[in-house]
C-alpha cells in the first residue's frame, strides 16, 4: 500500500504526537508499505521539501508558525492551514503518484479541508487518529467558554470527523462524543516501538544522584494540573531519599519553576525536552512514573508518557480525572496505582508505600513491560490502520 500520513508536528520536534507518527511510519515501512509523512514546517527555507528515507519519506510544506505564539495568531494560522498545505502539496511530485489511503492525526482540528481534497484527488479513504477532543476539553476546564469561538472550533472539529472513513479513538469513554450507531468509530490504543527504538545512554542531573527518582516526562499544560504534582513534592520534602524529575515543556512550565522556587521545593528538578532516544535512557534510571490529569476533564485519553514508562518497566502512579480509562488499564494489569485527582493524601500515601516496598515495585515493573508488549505495540496499531483501508466505500464528503 501507498499511504500519506498527515500530522502537524514531526521530528525533530519531540512531542508525543511527533514521536508516535514517526514510529507508525517506520513500522508501516518495515511491513512493506510506502509512506509519505506530510507536515507543516514554518522553519523551512523552501516552499516544499521532500526528504527521502529508508523506511518512509517526509514532505515538509512551509507554513506560518503554529506553536509558541499568542492564541489569536495561532487560531488564524491554523484556520489557513489546510489551504496552505493543499497549495504546497499540489506542487509536489508526491501528488502525481497513486495513493491507497490517508492517515491524519488530531490535534490539529484544522486538517479536514486538506484531507477532503487529498481523498478527492487520489480517490482514496481516510483514517483519523483522534487524540484530542478539542474544543470540548478546553470548555470542561473553563479555559474556553461555550461562546461563539467555541462553536467555530466545534464546527471545524465536526467537519474533520465527517471527512474520515474510520475514526480511531484511544479510550472507550470517548465514544460518547459520537453517535452510538456510528460504525466508523473504533478503539485504536496509543503505541510505541518495541525492540527497534534506539536507547541513548543518559545520566540524570547530578542533584538526583543516589535518590529514588520519580519522573514526569511530557507536556506540562493546564489539562495536566501540574500543581497536583508540586503538592506531592511538598509532601515528600521531609524524605531525603527521593526527588521528582520533570522532563519536557509546556505552557505551565515557567509558572511551575517559579512556584517550586517560591516554595523551596529542593526535591524538584526540571530538565529540558529531550530526544526520544535520550528520554528512554533517562527513564530507565528512574524509579516510578508520574501521570496527572485535571479532575474537571470529561474526555479521556491514554497519555503518551504512559507508554514511555511502561516501555522502561516503570510502575505508574496516576492521579486522574473521574471515569478515566487509565484506571482499568493500569490497575487490571497490576502495573501501578491510580487515584482520584484532588485526593492529595491518598496520592502521597500511595507514593510513599511504593517507595518503601521494593518487592512490590519490582512486581509492578515486570507487569508494566508485559502490558506494553501486549497492548501498546506499534505493530498492532499499524496492522489495524492497514485493515481499515482493505475495503468499504469511501466517505464522500464534499470538498
Amino acid at each position: 500500500m501507498r499511504l500519506l500520513l498527515v500530522v502537524d508536528v514531526f521530528p525533530p520536534t519531540r512531542t508525543s504526537a511527533a514521536v508516535q507518527m514517526r514510529d507508525l511510519a517506520a513500522t508501516l515501512g518495515r511491513m512493506g508499505h510506502r509512506c509519505t509523512v506530510i507536515t507543516p514546517d514554518h522553519r523551512g527555507s523552501q516552499a516544499i521539501e521532500l526528504q527521502e528515507g529508508e523506511l518512509f519519506s517526509v514532505l515538509r510544506i512551509r507554513s506560518a508558525p503554529l506553536k509558541r505564539i499568542n492564541l489569536i495568531r495561532r487560531a488564524f494560522n491554523e484556520i489557513l492551514l489546510s489551504a496552505r498545505m493543499w497549495a504546497g502539496y499540489r506542487k509536489s511530485t508526491v501528488a502525481l503518484e497513486p495513493v491507497d489511503g490517508v492517515v491524519f492525526y488530531s490535534p490539529s482540528i484544522f486538517f479536514g479541508r486538506f484531507v477532503a481534497k487529498l481523498k478527492a484527488h487520489h480517490g482514496c479513504r481516510a483514517y483519523l487518529i483522534l487524540r484530542d477532543v478539542f474544543p470540548d476539553w478546553a470548555a470542561d476546564l473553563g479555559v474556553m467558554s461555550r461562546g461563539p469561538h467555541y462553536w467555530v472550533f466545534k464546527a471545524f472539529a465536526q467537519y474533520q470527523y465527517s471527512v474520515a472513513d474510520r475514526i480511531g479513538i484511544e479510550a472507550p469513554s470517548n465514544r460518547r462524543y459520537f453517535n452510538a450507531r456510528d460504525a466508523r468509530v473504533e478503539i485504536l490504543p496509543n503505541w510505541i516501538e518495541l525492540g527497534t527504538g534506539s536507547v541513548q545512554e543518559a545520566e540524570l542531573p547530578l542533584a538526583l544522584a543516589g535518590k529514588k527518582v520519580l519522573v514526569y516526562a511530557g507536556n506540562m499544560g493546564i489539562a495536566q494540573d501540574m500543581d497536583n504534582l508540586l503538592r506531592l513534592a511538598r509532601g515528600l520534602l521531609p524524605r531525603k531519599d527521593c526527588a521528582i524529575l520533570f522532563v519536557g515543556d509546556g505552557s505551565e512550565r515557567p509558572r511551575m519553576e517559579a512556584e517550586a522556587k517560591r516554595q523551596s521545593l529542593t526535591n524538584v528538578v526540571f530538565h529540558a525536552e529531550v530526544d526520544p532516544s535520550l528520554l528512554r535512557g533517562m527513564t530507565r534510571r528512574c524509579y516510578l512514573g508520574l501521570i496527572s490529569l485535571d479532575r474537571r476533564l470529561r474526555s479521556h485519553n491514554v497519555p503518551g508518557k504512559l507508554l514511555s514508562y511502561l516501555e522502561a518497566s516503570l510502575p505508574v502512579i496516576a492521579s486522574i480525572n473521574p471515569g478515566s480509562d487509565l484506571r482499568s488499564i493500569v490497575e487490571d494489569a497490576s502495573a501501578g496505582v491510580t487515584l482520584a485527582n484532588s485526593d492529595d493524601g491518598a496520592l502521597l500515601q500511595a507514593t510513599t508505600a511504593l517507595l518503601d516496598d521494593e518487592q512490590r515495585r519490582q512486581r509492578m515493573s515486570a507487569a508494566a513491560l508485559a502490558l506494553c508488549r501486549e497492548r501498546f505495540s506499534s505493530d498492532a496499531a499499524a496492522r489495524q490502520v492497514v485493515v481499515a483501508f482493505a475495503g468499504g466505500a469511501t466517505n464522500s464528503t464534499a470538498c
